[in-house]
């Protein structure tokens, strides 16, 4: 592989929040907390006496308030430094979706079938997650390969991207909405419940640079949100 080749390449990440991140973020959150909560106490017990009733349930407010800024901190540096093993890396001509030294490759010089949609998160997800975000989801076959990648965003920039990329809209059996495209479409219920499996996340903006990459590549990419259903 030549070396422009290599420069034209571009991995992107997926899964930054996986559960190890998340186990240890908890634990330096509660690390923090006690942390806090003694540092102050013995403050407290030096210039005023001790600290007890009441008291004690002010420090332990003021512990909490105080260990969030720190367990954010910690939670941005393990995203950074702790990788989850599984990336799609972009080459041209070329999807590559790597899970631990697992590979599964795309030519897109060849016919890939996709689903794109979305839907809003009705009921807060997590705390990264707020309601009313949308995922936006690309399910991408070819032969007997198969990935699904999606990105939760804020609704306007999910709008903006539907803008440029029609998007199938997955809405409740209950939401009679006319809207031509979007509803309950059983190919589109299977791709989702997939990715609900075994999809992998994206940032938003590396979703956006994938879906960018596939237009590249893809005829009809950008005009359709299903090819070979």
């Amino acid at each position: 592989m030549t070396d422009q080749s290599l420069s034209r390449q571009r991995e992107l990440p997926a899964d930054r929040f996986h559960a190890g991140v998340r186990v240890a973020s908890m634990g330096a959150w509660f690390l923090a907390v006690l942390v806090v909560f003694v540092v102050v106490r013995l403050l407290l017990d030096a210039v005023a006496g001790p600290v007890a009733g009441l008291g004690l349930l002010l420090v332990l407010m003021v512990a909490v308030a105080a260990a969030q800024p720190l367990a954010s901190l910690t939670e941005k540096a393990l995203v950074r430094r702790w990788p989850s093993g599984r990336a799609v890396r972009l080459a041209p001509g070329r999807l590559t979706w790597n899970d631990k030294g697992q590979t599964k490759d795309l030519d897109l010089r060849q016919k890939v079938n996709f689903w794109r949609w979305r839907f809003e998160v009705k009921q807060r997800r997590s705390g990264r997650v707020p309601s009313g975000h949308h995922c936006v989801a690309i399910r991408l076959v070819q032969t007997d390969t198969e990935i699904s990648l999606y990105s939760f965003m804020p609704p306007a920039k999910a709008d903006a991207l539907a803008a440029g990329y029609p998007f199938y809209e997955l809405r409740r059996s209950s939401d009679r909405s006319k809207q031509a495209l979007g509803g309950r479409d059983a190919l589109f219920l299977a791709a989702e419940h997939t990715r609900w499996q075994s999809g992998a996340e994206l940032d938003a903006t590396d979703f956006e640079a994938l879906l960018g990459h596939l237009d590249a590549h893809l005829d009809g990419f950008r005009e359709s949100a299903v090819v070979g259903g």
